[in-house]
């Protein structure tokens, strides 16, 4: 199975379009968001700050989508989610692997969850993509779709079989690792 995964879109409707645009291309099954997904974002006319329209854009493809709470989500059910939304983490098992997602401000590589309730923490929130290794846990960050830092570019990442793919929002490959069996 093919995920595209990304986080911190922050109510960027321009940035949300890209990255469905990115979904398609990519022709993944599941769409992955980690939190932030509506509020908080840039007043820059560019940036197309609209949560509504977000969460229209999102809903579109709500059979494909699962997604966990960011810190600053609050308020979100007032915008009418269609795809399941899970506060605070949702753990998955993905080709054999306990998969613990969430946003990353409550659980993160310096705040792990319990240990052996997961063998991959997959968490945004720092807006920089990320791979490493806590202990027996491997951390996992797609990056920021709409406001990256650290010098990093708008990315997500792309989870297939055994591959992790950092891309860009147009595509293009960044960093890749391959997931130990």
């Amino acid at each position: 199975m093919k995920r595209l995964i990304a986080s911190d879109l922050h109510g960027s409707r321009a940035f949300c379009r890209k990255l469905l645009d990115l979904y398609e291309k990519e022709q993944a099954t599941e769409l992955i968001l980690l939190g932030d997904l509506v509020f908080s974002g840039s007043y820059d006319p560019r940036f197309e700050f609209d949560p509504q329209g977000v969460m229209d854009l999102l809903n579109g493809q709500a059979p494909h989508i699962l997604s966990v709470e960011g810190n600053c989500d609050y308020g979100i059910q007032d915008l009418s989610p269609q795809f399941p939304f899970f506060r605070k983490y949702k753990v998955v098992t993905w080709e054999g692997r306990e998969v613990f997602l969430t946003h990353g401000h409550r659980y993160s590589p310096r705040n792990p969850p319990p240990m052996g309730m997961a063998q991959i923490l997959l968490s945004g929130h720092t807006h920089m993509p990320s791979f490493q290794r806590v202990n027996d846990l491997l951390c996992v960050n797609p990056g920021s779709v709409s406001l990256p830092r650290g010098g990093s570019p708008n990315s997500c990442l792309v989870w297939e079989g055994d591959l992790l793919r950092w891309i860009t929002l147009e595509g293009e490959e960044f960093h890749r690792e391959t997931l130990s069996k």
